[in-house]
C-alpha cells in the first residue's frame, strides 16, 4: 500500500493554519482592520509558496508598446532577469518578467468589488507580452519559441483570491458573463474562496479533465460543496498546486531593452583613431 507524500499533509496543515488565522481575525472589532488583517493572512500564506527565484510584490505592469495595468495587489516576478522601475515608492514591473498576478480580498460580497478584481486581472492580461510577436522564450542561454499571447505557458497567470463571495449563483452568472464578453488570454485562471468555491475550468471531451488554461475550456466549474475537499480550504490547495506547477514550467521571456528605451541615432563627433 502506497503512503501519501508528507508534502500533502504539509499542505493541508498550511491550510488549516490559514483557515484558524482568519477566524481570528474576523474577531477585529473593527470591520476596516479586520479586513487588512484577512488580506494580509492571504498573502502570506501565497508568499510562502514563491520560490526564492522569484520576488512578490505589488504595483502596476507595463509593456513595450506602451500597455500600463491598473495596479495589483500580488505581482509575482522573475527577480534575476528584469529591471523594476519606481515612481517614488510605486513599483512598475515589465510584463517579461512578470508570472503572474492576484487580486487578494477580504471579501467580494458585491457585483462591483468582483467587476473591479476582473477588470484588474484583465489589465494584465491583455498586455502585449510578445511585443508584437517580437518576443521569444529562452532555453537556458539558447533562443527558444515565440511567445504566443494566445498559449497558456506564455501568459502571465491571474488569480482572485477572497475569503468571502457573493452567493454561488451570482457569481457564477457574473464571471460567465465576463468571459463571454472577453478574449480567453484575458480570463482569470482561478477564482478561490478560502470558504468557499474554488472555480477554475473544465475540458469536456472523451476524458474530462480540470485545468486552469481557459483556452480549450468548455465549461466553468464550481468545487461542489458536498465534496470533502471543499470543507479543507479547497481554494487554497487548488491555488498551491497551480503555482507550484507554473513556478516550474513558466519560461523566461527575453525581450530586447531597445524597445524600453528606444536611443536612435545619437549625434557626435568623431575622429580617426588609427592614423
Amino acid at each position: 500500500m502506497n503512503k501519501k507524500p508528507v508534502t500533502e499533509a504539509i499542505m493541508w496543515a498550511l491550510a488549516d493554519e490559514v483557515t484558524k488565522q482568519l477566524d481570528l481575525a474576523r474577531r477585529i472589532d473593527h470591520p476596516g482592520e479586520s479586513g487588512r488583517a484577512r488580506e494580509q493572512i492571504l498573502t502570506s500564506f501565497i508568499h510562502r509558496l514563491v520560490p526564492s527565484t522569484f520576488g512578490v510584490d505589488t504595483g502596476f505592469v507595463v509593456d513595450a508598446v506602451g500597455g500600463l495595468s491598473k495596479q495589483v495587489d500580488i505581482v509575482i516576478y522573475r527577480n534575476d532577469y528584469a529591471p523594476i522601475f519606481e515612481i517614488g515608492a510605486v513599483k512598475h514591473f515589465l510584463v517579461e518578467s512578470v508570472i503572474a498576478v492576484m487580486e487578494v480580498k477580504a471579501a467580494i460580497t458585491s457585483i462591483s468589488r468582483l467587476d473591479q478584481a476582473l477588470e484588474n486581472i484583465r489589465s494584465v492580461k491583455s498586455l502585449d507580452r510578445s511585443n508584437g510577436g517580437k518576443n521569444y522564450t529562452l532555453a537556458g542561454r539558447n533562443i527558444g519559441e515565440h511567445v504566443n499571447r494566445d498559449e497558456f505557458k506564455h501568459q502571465v497567470f491571474g488569480a482572485i483570491v477572497t475569503e468571502r463571495s457573493l452567493s454561488r449563483d451570482v457569481l457564477r452568472d457574473r464571471l460567465l458573463s465576463f468571459l463571454r464578453a472577453h478574449p480567453r488570454r484575458e480570463w482569470p485562471n482561478i477564482y478561490a474562496d478560502v470558504s468557499g468555491p474554488v472555480t477554475s475550468y473544465m475540458h469536456s471531451g472523451d476524458r474530462p479533465s480540470l485545468w486552469a488554461d481557459p483556452a480549450e475550456g468548455t465549461h466553468l466549474w464550481f468545487e461542489h460543496p458536498s465534496s470533502e475537499a471543499y470543507q479543507r480550504a479547497p481554494s487554497l490547495f487548488q491555488l498551491a498546486y497551480y503555482l507550484i506547477d507554473l513556478f516550474r514550467v513558466a519560461p523566461t521571456v527575453d525581450f530586447e531593452p531597445e524597445a524600453y528605451f528606444p536611443t536612435g541615432i545619437r549625434s557626435g563627433d568623431y575622429w580617426p583613431i588609427d592614423q
